[in-house]
């Protein structure tokens, strides 16, 4: 499922262990070997951020700086994570599209406080993904890509 050919750059911003890095490998390479991001990064067309940088509000800006290398921006939360890192409305202050993305559905936990947590920071759609199953994955890359 690679990505590559594709122009558009996504930025990815959420808490450090929600499945940024995952997501982002799965995508470019079709898998992932897990490894801790210690500072902002590329993976395709991902830019993938730490997840220090959403848990710190000194790192806000750097958030905003690198969302204007992006074509949309991905707000994650794991599923049954009943709270949230992000500010209400913080997708206003990017300036870019921001979509987002409930992780690890998979592991059969709620989704409905996540959800409402991405809607109130902000996300405009919201999709619910497993890296290991296909169809969410294409739902979501037909929507950025598409």
């Amino acid at each position: 499922m690679s990505t590559e050919k594709k122009e558009k750059r996504i930025l990815l911003v959420g808490r450090s262990g929600c499945g940024k890095t995952t997501l982002a490998d799965t995508i470019t390479h079709g898998s992932a070997t897990y490894h801790k991001t210690q500072a902002i990064t590329r993976v395709g067309n991902f830019i993938d951020t730490p997840g220090e940088y959403m848990e710190n509000p000194n790192y806000y800006r750097g958030i905003i700086l690198h969302a204007y290398d992006a074509d949309i921006v991905i707000f994650m939360i794991p599923a049954g994570d009943e709270t949230t890192i992000f500010p209400p409305n913080f997708g206003n202050s990017l300036n870019r599209e921001v979509i987002g993305v409930v992780s690890k559905v998979d592991m059969g936990k709620d989704v409905e406080a996540p959800r409402r947590n991405l809607k109130l920071a902000g996300a405009t759609k919201i999709f619910e993904i497993s890296v290991h199953d296909e169809e969410s994955l294409k739902q979501l890359c037909n929507y950025i890509y598409g």
